[in-house]
């Protein structure tokens, strides 16, 4: 015999996954938000690593070994810095960092985003250098993240407010 009053018990369990979800979704909304953030963040972090690698390998082979000041070592420092002059892809024209964060698939776009900054150091200038010349490279990537909902966590850039900085500097040894 049925009972008369009582509602089965699914049709009132359809309201509670409803809450569930609801409150289940407020923790993982910004929990894949973040991961969005962070992941594009370490990405360019990681392709500005390479760049820097990229324009000190280009500079030590450039120059030869030559000291510092020198046309070899002028030359090496092109090589390894120069920004990119025209267009990007396989035609680019620029040092070997530059090239790099404005190729694909970063194409990090106008220069104002990417700066690099490739310095020849030796032993009178900077004693701690081991080997002459050693060369230091910084590639300052400003960048929008992917969401900027968790643009407040990261590093702020310098250059243009709202924008977020990753530097990445390497040395030559």
């Amino acid at each position: 015999m049925p009972l008369i009053g009582r509602a089965p018990l699914r049709d009132r369990s359809r309201g509670v996954a409803a809450l569930e979800l609801a409150l289940s979704l407020t923790f993982l909304v910004p929990l894949l938000l973040g991961m969005l953030d962070f992941g594009y963040y370490f990405w360019i972090g990681t392709n500005a690593e390479e760049a820097a690698r990229a324009g000190v390998r280009e500079a030590v082979a450039a120059s030869g070994g030559a000291g510092c000041g020198t046309a070899n070592s002028n030359n090496a420092k092109t090589n390894g810095e120069a920004p990119v002059s025209s267009g990007s892809g396989t035609g680019c024209i620029g040092g070997a960092a530059s090239c790099y964060m404005n190729e694909a698939p970063l194409n990090m776009g106008s220069l104002t985003n990417t700066r690099v900054t490739l310095t020849c150091l030796n032993g009178t200038t900077v004693p701690i250098a081991p080997v002459d010349p050693t060369w230091r490279i910084s590639v300052e990537v400003n960048f929008w993240p992917a969401t900027t909902f968790f643009k407040w966590m990261m590093p702020q850039s310098t250059v243009t407010m709202g924008m977020v900085r990753y530097t990445a500097t390497v040395t030559s040894n």
